[in-house]
C-alpha cells in the first residue's frame, strides 16, 4: 500500500493536519473553479508589466521612488510581527499570514490600489497573491521577497545554495498534452454572493496553516519555510523512496522548451499556468496523491499550489523553483537582484 508523501510516516512532511481529498460543497466547488479558470487564465506568462503576478525587488524599489508613478501601491506585509517591527519597507501594512484574509483585514484592503504582498522569500506571499486574485483585488508578489529589497540573514546562504543545486535533471520533450488556456479569459472581481463563499473558504485554509517553519542547519540553511512548501533538499528526499515516489505527483509549470532544455524532474508532468483550471486539465490532476507544484522561482508555483488547496487538492510548492534543483537561466537573475540590494527600512 502506498504510503502517501504527506502521512505521519514520512518526517519530511508533517504539515498537513486533516485528511486528502477534502470535501467542499458542489456548490464552492463550481465558484472556486470558475474563478480559478478566470484568474489563472488572464494570468499574463510572456509580456506585460507583471509577468506571472510578480516583480524584481528593484522593479519595485524603482515603482516605490517614481512620485510620477500612475498606480497607487499598497505593501502588504504578511512576515511575523516580529519581523515586520525589525525593520520593514516604508508604509508597508502588517497583517499575519493566517489571519490576511480575516473578514476584519479584507475590510482594510482597498479595492482601487495595486496590493504588492512582501514576506522573507517570496512563497507565503505568492500564496496570498493567489487568494487575493480570487477574491477580485489586483495583487502582485516581489519575486526575491525581502532578500530582494535589502541584504537579510538569508542572503548569503541563498547565494551557496543556488551557486551549488545540481540535483539530476531529464532532458526530453514532455510527454502528453493538455487543453490550451482560454483565449477569452478576463480578470475580474466575483459577484458578491460569491466572493462570501470564497473569502470564507480562503480564511479557513490559511487560518489552518501551519506557522512558518525553520529549514535546518544541514540543508536548508536555516530559511524560513511557509506552509505548504517543499525543499529542494526535502523533495529529493521523498523521491528516492519508492512508497512515498508513488504517493506523489511532479507537476512543472515552465515553458516546454524550458521544460526540455533546461531539464525537468524525473517524471513530472508539464502543464501551462494558465491551463491548469480548464476542467479537462484539472481532472488529470489526482486528489488521492500530493501535488508538488514546480516553475522558475517558486512564485507561480505557490499561487497554484494555493489554488489547488482551495479546491480541496493536497498541493505544496518546490521552494525557490528550478533554481534551488539545478543551475538555470533564472539563477543569474535571482542572485543578481538580491545580491544587489541595497534599499532601506523603518
Amino acid at each position: 500500500m502506498t504510503t502517501p508523501a504527506s502521512s505521519p510516516e514520512n518526517p519530511e512532511n508533517k504539515e498537513n493536519t486533516h485528511a486528502f481529498p477534502e470535501t467542499i460543497s458542489e456548490l464552492l466547488h463550481e465558484i472556486l473553479s470558475r474563478r480559478a479558470l478566470s484568474v489563472l487564465g488572464s494570468t499574463p506568462l510572456e509580456e506585460g508589466e507583471y509577468i506571472a503576478h510578480g516583480l524584481w525587488g528593484h522593479e519595485l524599489a524603482a515603482k516605490l521612488a517614481d512620485d510620477e508613478r500612475d498606480e497607487d501601491i499598497y505593501l502588504l506585509d504578511v512576515r511575523s510581527r516580529g519581523a515586520f517591527e525589525q525593520g520593514h519597507i516604508e508604509d508597508a501594512h502588517h497583517f499575519e499570514f493566517s489571519q490576511w484574509a480575516s473578514p476584519e483585514n479584507l475590510e482594510r484592503l482597498p479595492r482601487n490600489h495595486k496590493i504588492i504582498v512582501i514576506c522573507e522569500t517570496g512563497l507565503a506571499a505568492a500564496q496570498v497573491v493567489a487568494g487575493l486574485r480570487l477574491l477580485g483585488f489586483d495583487a502582485a508578489v516581489p519575486k526575491t521577497g525581502m532578500s530582494g529589497w535589502t541584504q537579510t540573514h538569508m542572503t548569503e546562504s541563498l547565494v551557496e545554495e543556488f551557486q551549488s543545486a545540481k540535483y539530476p535533471v531529464k532532458r526530453v520533450p514532455p510527454t502528453g498534452r493538455h487543453a490550451p488556456a482560454p483565449s477569452d479569459a478576463i480578470f475580474h472581481a466575483p459577484e458578491d454572493h460569491e466572493y462570501e463563499l470564497i473569502a470564507e473558504r480562503i480564511h479557513k485554509v490559511f487560518s489552518e496553516m501551519p506557522a512558518p517553519r525553520e529549514g535546518n542547519s544541514e540543508g536548508d540553511h536555516a530559511h524560513i519555510h511557509p506552509a505548504h512548501i517543499i525543499t529542494a533538499r526535502e523533495l529529493n528526499s521523498l523521491l528516492q523512496d519508492e512508497l512515498t515516489r508513488e504517493g506523489l505527483f511532479l507537476l512543472d509549470l515552465r515553458r516546454e522548451e524550458d521544460f526540455e532544455g533546461v531539464g525537468h524532474i524525473e517524471g513530472a508532468l508539464r502543464m501551462d499556468f494558465d491551463a491548469v483550471a480548464v476542467p479537462g486539465n484539472l481532472e488529470l490532476l489526482p486528489k488521492d496523491r500530493k501535488i508538488i507544484t514546480i516553475c522558475y522561482t517558486g512564485n507561480l508555483a505557490a499561487q497554484l499550489a494555493a489554488v489547488l488547496r482551495f479546491l480541496g487538492y493536497d498541493a505544496a510548492a518546490l521552494a525557490y523553483g528550478m533554481i534551488s534543483w539545478t543551475r538555470t537561466p533564472t539563477t543569474y537573475l535571482y542572485l543578481k537582484d538580491i545580491q544587489k540590494a541595497d534599499n532601506p527600512l523603518v
